[in-house]
């Protein structure tokens, strides 16, 4: 919003988040293609792997602004004071770039991990190397950073709750002693800051729960894939319909499938989150729409009044035309 201060890393991060939804979305569906719909989308030696790297950096992305924004929410809420220097200070831009390098870094290793093999196919290489470190990464990105954040949201609402009950306490006590017109109106500044710091954390807390309750489900599935075993290969297919160990693999695909759908929702739902818990984001979508439908009537309008000028025209040549001949 243009009334929002430039320091407002808030909005920043939200920005930047939104730019990786998008960009994860249109590579996911490239991948669909691929897998799903065995259209040839990554059948090309280098773009193979590269693929793979812009993929995965969109998703390390997510979890690591979540980590950032909620740490910067929880400095400015619990620590108030050095929130100030912080804001001050606009590192909001250094630490996304910072976020954006750490994420790159995290992605690209995945060169070693998908390859073009003589059949045409985009598969991966099954290499150690890859395998451990894609273990390491993704827990460390889809574990650790989420229960990190977690425990901060967690200390983020107690703080909010505890200046909620201290300003209610302490309110009475000032409007005994009487201020000064100058003391009061420094007063009414903070309450206004406040409340627009407790609103932008209402978005920004409802954001990381929902991000979160969806990235660690699909972190602990993930984690599971190696210990969930398949059946026997050279088993025919009614044979592997009554085996216990293919059963048990398909539930686990099962699961894995739908667990994996609800988790994407939390690159395209946040257009609602904003909708309901940001008054600045709700009324710029309000003032939007009425635009556009102004638009679109003033469009209608100036059709209509062109329409009424060309058949008065037209009427006022016909005549002209008549009275000539006449």
């Amino acid at each position: 919003s243009r009334r929002i201060r430039k320091t407002n890393t808030s909005a920043l991060y939200l920005t930047v988040l939104a730019v990786s939804d998008l960009v994860l979305l249109a590579l996911h569906s490239v991948m669909e293609l691929q897998f799903t719909w065995n259209v040839s989308t990554l059948n090309k030696p280098v773009w193979c792997p590269t693929f793979f790297v812009f993929y995965m950096f969109a998703q390390y992305m997510s979890p690591l602004l979540i980590m950032g924004f909620t740490l910067e929410r929880f400095i400015s809420i619990a620590i108030p004071f050095k929130g100030e220097r912080f804001s001050r200070r606009n590192r909001g831009a250094l630490e996304i770039v910072a976020i954006i390098i750490l994420s790159l870094l995290l992605a690209v290793p995945q060169v070693f991990g998908w390859t073009v093999f003589p059949d045409g196919e985009c598969q991966g290489t099954g290499i150690k190397f890859f395998e451990i470190w894609i273990w390491v990464s993704d827990i460390l990105v889809f574990g650790a950073f989420p229960l990190a954040s977690l425990i901060l949201n967690v200390l983020v609402i107690n703080a909010v709750s505890r200046s909620i009950r201290l300003r209610r306490d302490t309110a009475p006590s000032f409007e005994l002693n009487g201020f000064s017109s100058k003391l009061l109106k420094t007063r009414q500044k903070e309450h206004t800051k406040q409340r627009s710091l407790r609103v932008s954390t209402v978005t920004l807390l409802c954001v990381s729960f929902y991000r979160l309750f969806t990235v660690i489900p699909v972190a602990i599935i993930f984690a599971l894939q190696y210990r969930i075993p398949t059946g026997d290969e050279t088993l025919s297919v009614s044979e592997i319909g009554k085996d216990s160990t293919w059963k048990t693999f398909f539930d686990y695909l099962i699961a894995k499938k739908i667990i994996d759908e609800v988790g994407l929702s939390q690159y395209s739902l946040n257009f609602f989150l904003y909708y309901l818990t940001a008054n600045y984001f709700r009324n710029e979508v309000c003032r939007l729409f009425r635009s556009l439908i102004e638009c679109r009537v003033g469009i209608t309008e100036f059709r209509g009044r062109r329409r009424g000028t060309e058949s008065s025209t037209k009427g006022t040549l016909l005549s002209t035309r008549k009275s000539f001949y006449d």
